[in-house]
This record gives structure tokens, C-alpha cells and sequence, in this order.
């Protein structure tokens, strides 16, 4: 750790989170000073995008080279954070997740949908349609021996029948919101990776918009296609690795609920510190040495100490005292 600043993030992505991140970074910088390279070890189901960047934002404002230590599930906002880092380093247990954008439901509490669902849900009836569409044509024209025209407009009412209640059911406000919650990613994203460049080419709509599921998993091998720099936990990222996830797998860290932000960077002053308070404790080794022995700057104890105490106290005795205000020395 002598060459990294290393921080520990476990739970919610929330800007809770992001303000105890800043001011741990701050007291090391006021304390130690920052180093120039941080591995950043996380395990979070994903929160607030606003936070997630921030996060990010503040990792890539203090530190030259950022390193993203995946202990355990690194969701939704999470992969934001994982835009931000010039390396990951994801273990056996860790994992990515998409980085669509959860929407709260109207009608629901403490229930989240997918900013892709109404857009999958369009490209569905899109597709379903145009495939309606043609099967009617073909088998109008060549069934019924009717002229090509007269088909298409027998097949275009058939496909309007099919298509018209089931598009009538989607909200154009509820489609707007979701396409700004989702340019909300792609604008994060897109800001984050101009200063790291960790995401191959089109490796940012792919995040968004290609996989089936809000909790997709992006394993080790996954990642390699998205970003340019994954590797495997050695050194001391193993050890890290391997001291939080059997932590997380003992239940003594939450990968959810209130955030928690842990400075784990090895200080050798504060060691040093801790040398020298043991030492002046106990003393040192000069100290304990001459312990029961006469110092040779001063006289030994016995009949030449007293003599010359007496000398002092004669000399002394012939020095005229004057007390103050004719006060006389206490006896």
C-alpha cells in the first residue's frame, strides 16, 4: 500500500456516501498528503447516478491513476464508477452490472422500473407490425388473387387493429421521462471515459441499452469486451480482495443499505509514531543501560558529595539575603 491511497465503499451509492468519501480524502490530504495513484475497492448494488458521478469525479480530481478493486456486486451506478477508473481489477466474485437508468413507479412504493422498458417496449411493437404487416400482405395477394394495392390496404388495417390498443397504452410524458433519465447515463458516461478512456469503442451504448436485464451480470471475461484494462486480483490487490469478500461472505459487510467509506491506507509515519511512544514508555535501550550507574559528569554519592554540599552551604551561608518588606524566610 505504500504506493496507493486505498479506500473501502460498501453499500448504496448515495450522496451521503460521496460527501464521508470526499472528507475522508480531505483528512489525508491535510494529515499524510495524497499519493498519486488510489485503489478505490467497492461493493454496491448501484443508487443515485448523480452520486455515482460524483464519486468518480472526485476520484479522478485527486489522483493521477485511478485502480477499481470489484470485491463483490458493482451495480447500475456502480458501472459509473467503473467509467471513471483507469484499471479494474474484478475477482472470481465480482461482477458489473448494466447501467440503465431505475425509475420509480406512480402506483407502486419501493418499486423501480427499467428506463429501457418503454423503449423495448416500442422496438417490440415495431417489430411486431412490420411482421404483421407483411404476413397479411403476402397472404392477401396470393390467397385471394386481389391487385397488389388493394392487399397493402387490406394488410395496413389488419396490422392498425392489431397494433393501435396495445400503442395507445403508452404514456408520451411517462416515454419522455425515460429517454432523459437514460441520456442522463450516456451524458455521465461520456464525461467520466474522456478523462480515464477505459471503455472501448461503442462499449457505452452497449451498458445501456443491450443487455436484457437491470441485474445482467458482467463477469471478469464480460468486462474485458467493455473496457480496455481488466485484470485479475495479485498482490496486493488479492490480499484485499481476499480480506473484504470473505467479510462479505461472513456477512460482516453490507453490500446494501447506508453507505460506509473506510481510508484502509497504510501510514508508515503512524507507525513510526507508534515506535517512538513505546519507547519513551519504556525507554530505550541507551536509557535502561545506565540505569543504576553514576553519570560520569557528576560526582559519586558518599563522603565527597557531602563535603562539597557543606562547601555550598557555607558559601551560601555568607551571601547576604534581603526579604522583602522585612518578611523573614520561612523556616
Amino acid at each position: 500500500m505504500e504506493n496507493h491511497d486505498v479506500y473501502i465503499y460498501t453499500g448504496d451509492i448515495h450522496r451521503d456516501g460521496y460527501q464521508d468519501l470526499t472528507n475522508e480524502i480531505k483528512k489525508r490530504k491535510t494529515k499524510h498528503g495524497l499519493r498519486k495513484d488510489v485503489i478505490f475497492c467497492v461493493a454496491t448494488y448501484g443508487g443515485d447516478p448523480n452520486a455515482g458521478y460524483r464519486i468518480g469525479r472526485a476520484l479522478q480530481h485527486n489522483y493521477d491513476k485511478v485502480t477499481l478493486l470489484v470485491v463483490g456486486p458493482c451495480k447500475s451506478a456502480g458501472t459509473l464508477i467503473a467509467i471513471a477508473a483507469d484499471k479494474l481489477v474484478i475477482g472470481d466474485m465480482g461482477e458489473l452490472g448494466p447501467l440503465d437508468i431505475q425509475l420509480k413507479k406512480n402506483d407502486e412504493i419501493g418499486e423501480m422500473s427499467s428506463g429501457l422498458a418503454i423503449m423495448t417496449a416500442l422496438d417490440a411493437l415495431k417489430d411486431r407490425s412490420i411482421s404483421a404487416f407483411n404476413s397479411h400482405l403476402v397472404k392477401i395477394r396470393y390467397e385471394n388473387q386481389i391487385s397488389t394495392k388493394m392487399s397493402a390496404d387490406i394488410a395496413t388495417r389488419l396490422t392498425e387493429a392489431l397494433v393501435s390498443p396495445m400503442a395507445a397504452q403508452i404514456d408520451p410524458i411517462k416515454l419522455g421521462e425515460h429517454q432523459r433519465a437514460m441520456s442522463i447515463a450516456i451524458t455521465y458516461g461520456q464525461r467520466l471515459t474522456a478523462k480515464s478512456s477505459s471503455l472501448k469503442e461503442g462499449a457505452l451504448v452497449k451498458l445501456i441499452a443491450s443487455y436484457p436485464s437491470h441485474g445482467f451480470v458482467i463477469d471478469r471475461k464480460e468486462a474485458k469486451e467493455l473496457f480496455k484494462c481488466v485484470e485479475s486480483p495479485t498482490g496486493l490487490t488479492e490480499m484485499l480482495y481476499e480480506l473484504f469478500c470473505d467479510k462479505i461472505h461472513d456477512g460482516d459487510i453490507a453490500t446494501y443499505g447506508k453507505p460506509k467509506v473506510v481510508d484502509f491506507t497504510h501510514d508508515t509515519d503512524d507507525k513510526e509514531e507508534d515506535t517512538d511512544a513505546k519507547e519513551s514508555a519504556t525507554g530505550n535501550g541507551n536509557t535502561q543501560q545506565n540505569v543504576g550507574k553514576p553519570d560520569p559528569g557528576k560526582p559519586r554519592s558518599g563522603k565527597t558529595s557531602r563535603a562539597k554540599s557543606k562547601r555550598n552551604q557555607a558559601s551560601v551561608g555568607t551571601i547576604p539575603v534581603q526579604q522583602p518588606d522585612g518578611q523573614q524566610p520561612e523556616t
